[in-house]
């Protein structure tokens, strides 16, 4: 049976800085079309540097036009992190060069001082956490009415403490969100990542994954997908559309 599985998020879940062969995305892809009976049929577009707000509008063209089974999404590092710059412009990743040196004491001094103004000046995240949430419930919920099931990765670590602070955050809500969308598969990436040294798991600037983060987040992903596609718990394409939630 074909399974067409659709990565659909940020820069991170393409691998960036590192080679799409270094994502978390395709090495749980290789690793599940070894072990799976089913012909799986991945595909991916990735919107670096875009923010949440901006992704609904594009749903319809970048993701549902390639008629996916499963979608795996993947947004927030985008959203999540603090800037400490009074004036902030957002420079697309795609645009951008991110070393892929892993962090040394400068750096992880730098993400020490970087939570310690956020924190003194109290500032936000590039968008707001309502509507991070939000939106990423929105695009689950419009998922499903297409019959796709969404598998929604929480935000990842950051090395910067107010910034990590709010990832933790809506780590959790968004978990409890996606609770009432039954046909919705939540995978904890936070918790996965938060196990191991944050020096470890992310590249010099605080906000990119290393190599062996994406594995991390690869070993999170691969019991949640493997348990969808194993146990064929995507929509048949004769059944009716699943019901919407209420909304209160």
């Amino acid at each position: 049976m074909n399974c067409r599985i659709r990565g659909f998020g940020a820069c991170l879940i393409g691998g960036f800085p590192h080679q799409y062969e270094d994502s978390f995305f395709y090495h749980t892809l290789e690793r599940l079309r070894k072990e799976s009976t089913h012909n799986l049929i991945p595909s991916l577009f990735t919107m670096g540097g875009f923010t949440i707000a901006r992704v609904p509008k594009h749903l319809e063209a970048r993701c549902l036009a390639a008629h996916p089974d499963i979608v795996v999404l993947q947004f927030a590092t985008s959203d999540l992190i603090v800037p400490i710059r009074r004036k902030y412009t957002f420079i697309t990743t795609v645009r951008r060069k991110v070393s892929v040196n892993p962090p040394n004491l400068v750096d992880r001094l730098k993400w020490q001082i970087q939570g310690l103004v956020g924190d003194g000046l109290r500032l936000s995240p590039v968008t707001p956490r309502e509507v991070y949430l939000a939106t990423m419930n929105l695009l689950a919920r419009t998922l499903l009415e297409h019959q796709v099931v969404p598998v929604v990765l929480s935000p990842f670590v950051f090395g910067a403490r107010r910034s990590d602070r709010f990832a933790r955050d809506c780590a959790g809500r968004l978990q409890q969100s996606l609770a009432a969308l039954p046909r919705a598969v939540y995978v904890d990436a936070y918790s996965a990542l938060d196990r191991h040294p944050r020096w470890r798991m992310l590249l010099c600037d605080g906000s990119h994954l290393s190599l062996e983060g994406q594995r991390v987040v690869g070993e999170a992903l691969y019991p949640c997908l493997k348990n969808i596609v194993e146990n064929q718990a995507w929509f048949p394409k004769n059944s009716p559309p699943p019901e919407k939630p209420e909304t209160r």
